[in-house]
């Protein structure tokens, strides 16, 4: 399995869309950690190391675009790739995210399992 080791920390408010994408990552060999808002997920950043951030943008609490820039702006956690999977579709929020650091931007509705985990794996570097 492409992803066996590798841990992914999921942070998405949606408990369905956590467990639809727990399952696909967990399927593929990832060990899959999950938070439902922004801080919870900072927090679990700090506690597991993630080697790599799906990240939703609309979270309660703090915004997804904001848990980003912590991301970023902390020199432990600045080097993880961060993949947002979010329903906001629009060309400047994509362009203010991607120049936050997000490593890749997808929209939920457009993904494939496939496409997604490709994209995982591409960021870490998985053959």
């Amino acid at each position: 399995m492409a992803g066996k080791g590798h841990i992914i920390l999921l942070i998405e408010d949606s408990q369905s869309t956590r467990y639809m994408y727990h399952n696909i990552f967990a399927k593929a060999g990832f060990f899959v950690i999950e938070a439902e808002d922004g801080e919870t997920g900072l927090k679990m950043i700090k506690q597991h190391h993630p080697d790599l951030v799906v990240l939703d943008l609309i979270l309660p609490g703090i915004h997804g675009l904001e848990v980003l820039r912590r991301i970023r702006s902390d020199h432990t956690t600045k080097q993880i790739p961060v993949l947002v999977l979010t329903n906001v579709k629009d060309m400047e929020n994509r362009q203010k995210t991607l120049s936050s650091g997000a490593n890749y931007y997808m929209h939920k509705e457009s993904v494939t399992d496939q496409h997604i985990l490709k994209v995982i794996n591409d960021l870490l570097g998985i053959q």
